[in-house]
């Protein structure tokens, strides 16, 4: 049996002020980018666009149990479940490069699953009726 303490990190969260000044209705893009830095990825939302950057942080005690099986066989098990807890921020914007919505939490729940992980978007943002 083996212990082990991990600490995973990659990209930074923007800062709370950075997110909390950009308002819905009121930003545009160039201000968001010149506030939160490049996007991680980007996608086309009916006549807009939207934007999302994403973050994972992790602290975990695990504990490692191998069970011989034969002398040349070692029986094992890890589980990782970064894509469920990896956070993330939504902006997307309408054709005037305006922020019509922003959307925080979970990246999981931030993209539609049936999209190929395309921004869930309230179909009133996409240009639907």
């Amino acid at each position: 049996m083996s212990v082990v303490w991990e600490r995973e990190a990659w990209h930074r969260p923007p800062s709370a002020e950075a997110v909390e000044s950009l308002s819905e209705g009121r930003a545009d893009l160039a201000a968001c980018l010149e506030a939160l830095g490049a996007p991680m990825k980007v996608w086309q939302v009916g006549d807009g666009v939207a934007l999302s950057w994403a973050w994972y942080e992790s602290k975990e005690l695990s504990y490692r149990l191998q069970v011989p099986m034969t002398q040349t066989f070692n029986a094992s098990f890890d589980y990782a479940t970064v894509d469920r807890e990896t956070l993330g921020l939504l902006l997307v914007f309408d054709s005037s490069d305006r922020l019509v919505m922003k959307r925080e939490g979970f990246l999981k729940d931030l993209m539609a699953e049936g999209e190929e992980r395309s921004p869930a978007v309230p179909s009133s943002l996409k240009g639907e009726a």
